[in-house]
């Protein structure tokens, strides 16, 4: 009979999301988790599941932290929906600028959530999270006055969950952060009373 190896759970769960992250899902083998983790295929599929399996869970992680980082703003300081809004546009940014890669959901978005159903129902779900804390950002800054009160706040949610993907691509092709926070600066004029 075979020993049981222990290790940690989590801590092996974060470096299959930077494996994932840094080579992407369909780059990754079995083979290369296996190395990085420091545990084999025998310890990898009961504990995890397959290669799928082990991403959906790794992505589950990630976009629980993410929103976890956005809902802060909205459950902090209320006082102030533009600056909100601005703090969020800005965390969107600046986490993938920091991070000096995209948004690990936007990378699977694009390779792995055109043909699979499971990863972009979860993908899709958690952009309908990000999109409800700009719903009620925007609800707040109506309710203060700050911001149009004939704001359709559903499809500006929508568009402001969005375009962070976007504004980061202008800074990788211009390397300029004050461009991309007159971006920021630009939206939020169109929004505000």
């Amino acid at each position: 009979m075979g020993r049981n190896k222990e290790f940690d759970y989590e801590q092996k769960l974060d470096i299959a999301l930077e494996i994932f992250w840094t080579q992407g899902y369909h780059m990754t083998s079995i083979t290369d988790l296996e190395s990085h983790m420091g545990i084999n295929r025998s310890s990898i599929y009961p504990t995890y599941g397959d290669k799928k399996e082990l991403l959906i869970k790794c992505l589950a992680k990630y976009l629980k932290s993410k929103v976890s980082d956005y809902s802060a703003i909205l459950n902090g300081d209320q006082s102030d929906a533009i600056e909100n809004l601005r703090s969020l546009l800005r965390l969107a940014v600046d986490q993938s600028i920091n991070e000096e890669r995209t948004c690990l959901a936007v990378k699977m978005a694009f390779e792995v959530g055109l043909a699979d159903e499971d990863i972009r129902r979860l993908l899709a779900n958690h952009e309908k999270k990000i999109e409800e804390i700009y719903f009620k950002t925007l609800k707040i800054g109506q309710e203060q006055g700050c911001m149009k009160a004939d704001l359709d706040t559903k499809s500006t949610a929508d568009f402001l969950a969005c375009s962070s993907s976007a504004m980061f691509k202008n800074y990788v092709l211009n390397k300029n952060r004050k461009v991309v926070y007159d971006m920021i600066e630009n939206l939020i004029l169109m929004i505000k009373t």
